[in-house]
């Protein structure tokens, strides 16, 4: 009776098989990048950073090599008090200086959101607040990561009737 059922183990172990390994390989080897990112590999061997001119799946060898992007969307950035905007700016990460950026604050996951979050296990730096410190910085300054494509001022925003 026993030898009537097996005919299906052994097929079944070896599907099951299958999806546990490829499983393990999309988590272990492949990564996604967006199509408004920058990605950038960075080898653990040698401590070279490498940047990729393409987005979308990248298999890499695990533990060797990590893939890291960073947001290159504009962003408004803004300094508020008490529920009212007192001065906001339109900025964008400057693909170009991106060597200079990892040097001033390490490889990471950089998205634009405001809150520091893990996906996938990866920790992800705030751009928006690395990149409203520089924006607002007092000293006249500028970063080359750094473009501020617009400043928006509350008198900018007010009709014209109620400015004075």
């Amino acid at each position: 009776m026993e030898r009537k059922y097996l005919w299906w183990a052994v097929p079944l172990a070896a599907v099951a098989l299958a999806f546990v390994s490829l499983l393990g390989f999309r988590v272990l080897c492949v990564n996604f990048v967006d199509n408004y990112e920058l990605a950038y590999k960075y080898s653990t061997r040698t401590g070279q950073i490498e940047r990729l001119n393409r987005t979308g799946y990248f298999v890499t060898k695990p533990l060797l090599e990590k893939v890291h992007s960073v947001d290159l969307r504009p962003m408004q950035v803004c300094i508020n008090a008490n529920a009212r905007v007192l001065n906001c700016k339109l900025v964008q990460f400057n693909p170009d200086d991106l060597e200079i950026f990892l040097q001033w604050h390490g490889r990471n996951n950089y998205n634009g959101d405001a809150g520091s979050t893990n996906q996938g296990g990866q920790t992800m730096g705030n751009l928006n607040q690395i990149l409203m410190s520089y924006a607002f910085d007092g000293s006249g300054k500028t970063y080359p990561f750094l473009k501020v494509l617009r400043e928006l001022k509350p008198e900018d925003a007010m009709p014209q009737n109620q400015a004075r």
